[in-house]
């Protein structure tokens, strides 16, 4: 009895079998994406600052777009004023702690960015930003950001970033050549802040509302 067509079928068969499987193995589900805040302009008192944010961003800016581009990053309206302030940070990678020499608490391996940028009527103001380590003292404990520029165009710039609150301030010269101190706190879980502009022999000057959250 010849054979041949029975070992056919059977090599046909362990050939075939493998595909079918790779055919028919349920792909991995996408992880959800977050959903960005809705832009509502109905506020009276933000209305010019929110108007001019959503502009840009229906115009798909460049600059706007990548700075909302990846977590987290906070739009803050300037209440009565054509103003918006955006605050972005790298989140630390899950998979980057690090022990440090000490041994005492863990660090990323690379640094990471933290901006504040400010438009005004539509345009960039002012830029400053840097460059620095999350820490933490070990997994599920407070991630821990801080960062004081002693140099170059930010110089003065204190960035602390905690679980509950960002903390960020600053000096600038001012127009009557004096030097105002500026500070900016927000709160993480709501996106409430307050900003605040403190010059010598000028009344002290604040803001506040809330922020649309970039998660």
């Amino acid at each position: 009895m010849n054979c041949s067509p029975c070992l056919s079928l059977v090599l046909l068969l362990l050939l075939s079998a493998p595909q079918a499987q790779q055919k028919t193995a349920p792909k991995p589900p996408l992880p959800p994406k977050s959903k960005a805040p809705t832009i509502n302009c109905s506020d009276a008192e933000t209305t010019k600052a929110c108007t001019s944010f959503k502009q840009l961003i229906e115009a798909e800016d460049k600059d706007i777009l990548d700075g909302l581009s990846s977590p987290t990053s906070y739009v803050c309206f300037r209440p009565n004023e054509d103003a918006f302030i955006i605050f972005h940070v790298d989140a630390p990678n899950p998979y980057g702690w690090r022990q440090s020499a000490d041994g005492v608490v863990q660090t990323q391996e690379g640094k990471s960015s933290a901006t504040l940028t400010e438009y005004r009527n539509g345009v960039l103001y002012t830029f400053r930003g840097d460059l620095q380590y999350w820490h933490r003292s070990g997994p599920g404990s407070e991630e821990f950001f801080h960062s004081e520029t002693t140099e170059g165009l930010s110089k003065g710039l204190d960035i602390t970033i905690r679980d509950v609150q960002i903390y960020v301030a600053y000096p600038f010269e001012s127009q009557n050549g004096g030097t105002t101190e500026y500070s900016l706190a927000i709160r993480r879980s709501t996106g409430r802040f307050i900003e605040t502009f403190e010059s010598k022999n000028v009344p002290t000057t604040n803001h506040s509302g809330a922020c649309l959250i970039y998660r």
